[in-house]
Parts: C-alpha cells; structure tokens; sequence
C-alpha cells in the first residue's frame, strides 16, 4: 500500500467515527414504539444527514491538503456543496410528507385501474417528470463545475488525482439515500455517477440536487 492509500484509508476511518458514534447511540430498534420504528425505516433524521455530510465535506477538505492561498477558493466550493445539500435535504422531506400524507389516508400501494390509452398517457407524464428532473440534476452538476473550476486550476498533479476521488459525488447533481452507509460512502467513491433508491435516487422521489 503507498503512502497515498494509507493517507486515505486513515481520512476515511476518521471520517467515519463520528457517524459510528451517531448510530452507536441510537436506540435498538426493539426498545422503541413503533411510532419510532417506522421513522427509522424512512432513513436517518435530518440532524444525522447534516452531521454526516459536514463529515464528508471535512474529509475531502482535509485529504486534498490545500494551501493558504488555496482555501480562499474552497469557499465558494463548500458553500455551493452546504446549499446542494439543503436542498436534497428540504426535497426530501417534503417527498417524505407526501407520502405520509398518502398512507394516512390509506392510498399508499393502491395501484389505479385504468384503461390501455390512459395507462399509456400516464407513463408519457411520468417519462416526461423523470426528464424534468434529469435537466434540473445536469443544470446542477454543470453549476457546480463553474465553481469548481478556479481551484481546480491551481491544484497539484496529486492533489487533481485526489479531487478525482474526493469530490467527484458532489457535483452529480443527486443525493441518492439508502441510509448512513450509503451517505457516508457518497463522498467517498471514485469516479462514474452511481443512483440510489429512495427520495432522491433514481427510484422514486425527488432528484434535484
């Protein structure tokens, strides 16, 4: 293992305890009503979310090691990755309130019978929502890469290799949720957009970024 893979093997690990101790701290799920069961069904509270991405923001930060003149330029970064956040985070409630909206009057999983042309018709505005949001998700992901782009120019060969690893998720115009370990490994993977399921993934949901 080289002395980069070591270096991001241990950012990783301390990146990661504070949200073991997040979890570590919650409840088991048998000693809890099932009011609070099905709350954790949905996914991390946002307090969890917004603890686990201020983690990947520091991880990133500190793996590229910037320079004085450098975090002059990581500011509008971060803050372009804080206001992405916040709305995933506010798109996610709402689908959330949506959706317990529908199942308290009892229309969750209730499929409508309806005949071929208007089955047809529906999928056509379905197709026609999912590419609404695809548009939205690209507007984002090219915003993010004007702002990227003044301290990108001033990075070392070794500290773009570890852009490339560190900050490629932020800029792909989604937040996919599948729960902690899937927020925590966001920040993390190398290159190539990966979906996610639920709110904002590809599988239901918003997906603006």
């Amino acid at each position: 293992m080289n002395k980069f893979s070591r270096a991001l093997a241990v950012g990783l690990m301390a990146a990661t305890i504070p949200a073991t101790i997040v979890l570590a701290q919650q409840p088991a799920a048998g000693d809890q009503p099932a009011a609070e069961k099905s709350e954790m069904r949905r996914g991390p509270s946002a307090e969890t979310m917004a603890r686990l991405e201020d983690g990947r923001i520091a991880f990133a930060k500190a793996a590229l090691k910037l320079t004085p003149e450098q975090e002059k330029l990581w500011a509008p970064v971060e803050e372009k990755m804080r206001a992405n956040f916040a709305e995933r985070q506010k798109n996610r409630e709402e689908w959330q309130a949506k959706r317990t909206e529908r199942k308290a009057k009892g229309e969750e999983g209730k499929g409508e019978k309806l005949a071929l042309p208007e089955r047809i018709e529906k999928r056509s505005e379905h197709m026609t929502k999912q590419a609404e949001k695809l548009n939205q998700r690209a507007a984002k992901s090219k915003e993010f890469a004007e702002v990227l782009k003044p301290l990108y120019a001033s990075f070392s060969e070794e500290q773009k290799d570890v852009a490339s690893r560190v900050l490629s998720n932020f800029g792909e115009g989604k937040g996919g949720h599948k729960g902690p370990r899937c927020a925590m490994k966001g920040g993390f993977r190398g290159h190539g957009p990966h979906g996610g399921h639920g709110p904002h993934g590809d599988h239901g949901g918003p997906m603006a970024d």
